[in-house]
């Protein structure tokens, strides 16, 4: 997918190896080569059916690519060959919450009575992991008490997580008063954090977000500068910084440039998605007027998620 969408900036693409090692298929996954990535993992499968590892990251990439039933097997069975980690739980919640938000409602609530099962599996199994508390103070903000969210959850969890982590903390009540559209209240939590913790780029990287979400540029540019200052390899402080410089409609260049760095790098599962570089290098090349590249680079944003609704309205006003 990635080689299509690079194309019309590279101008080159790398070949498929024929054969390789969990490490090429990473690699693959990681460069948003996700059919390659795909295809390399199912010889691998193949030849060792019960290596763990190698279904849990043929899963992932069958989520990338929206296979939400091969997603989910490949999960179960990596939990069959190690039903006490964490982490397989974590993603088969991951993969069932895919699957129920592509389902019609009945179906979707099983799904979902899934998604929780599974997350809260993980927290069992694995009580520190950070991961699996904030996904399951996501799921319990967003879904319904009668397939297991609730307020009530989703507070007893942000305590959890602050007990666990306390600049984390902020991050977790932030996340509870932005879902109740308390944006002042979740601003002074999320700046605390960067008063309490004033070296840690990610606590300022978080205020960037917000900002940038709230429409306040000029603040997104200003603590994304700074989380950027104390971790220079931070993708989304990049992003954040670039996404808020074109709404200012300030050096353009910058923008695309780091843009299309970041498209033709590597991005790991927690940095930002494909598809959402993409959309921010469509609407910098927008915003420099040059539409015909803007409107490949919705086209390749879409490529890696067809549901991104951003880029398809983009797209449709360019036709």
């Amino acid at each position: 997918m990635k080689i299509l969408a690079l194309l019309f900036l590279l101008g080159s693409s790398p070949g498929l190896p024929t054969a390789g090692s969990l490490d090429d298929a990473i690699r693959l996954y990681q460069k948003g080569d996700f059919n390659e990535a795909v295809s390399l993992l199912q010889q691998l499968r193949s030849i060792s059916p019960n290596d763990a590892d190698v279904r849990l990251w043929l899963g992932k990439s069958y989520l990338k690519v929206r296979d939400w039933d091969g997603a989910v097997q490949e999960m179960e069975k990596t939990i069959q060959l190690q039903p006490s980690n964490a982490q397989s739980h974590l993603w088969l919640g991951r993969a069932c919450g895919a699957r129920a938000a592509h389902s019609f409602f009945v179906k979707a609530v099983g799904w979902a009575h899934r998604v929780v099962k599974e997350f809260e599996t993980a927290s069992r199994l694995s009580p520190e992991n950070l991961d699996v508390r904030f996904d399951l103070l996501d799921f319990y903000l967003d879904a319904p008490s009668y397939v297991g969210g609730g307020k009530d959850k989703a507070d007893a969890e942000a305590k959890a997580i602050a007990k666990l982590d306390p600049r984390k903390g902020y991050s977790a009540r932030a996340a509870i008063l932005i879902k109740e559209k308390k944006w002042d209240l979740a601003k002074k939590e999320l700046i605390q954090a960067t008063i309490e913790y004033p070296s840690d780029a990610i606590a300022y990287k978080d205020v960037a977000d917000f900002l940038l979400d709230r429409q306040d540029f000029e603040g997104a540019i200003q603590y994304a500068k700074k989380a950027l200052e104390l971790d220079n390899g931070s993708k989304w402080s990049r992003l954040i910084m670039a996404a808020a410089t074109i709404q200012l409609r300030t050096d353009l260049d910058y923008s695309t440039k780091a843009l299309m760095n970041l498209a033709s790098g590597s991005l790991a599962d927690e940095d930002p998605a494909f598809e959402e570089v993409y959309y921010w290098l469509g609407e910098s090349f927008l915003a420099k007027g040059e539409k015909t590249k803007a409107r490949e680079a919705f086209a390749s944003a879409l490529a890696f998620n067809p549901d991104f609704g951003k880029a398809k309205e983009q797209i449709s006003k360019l036709r």
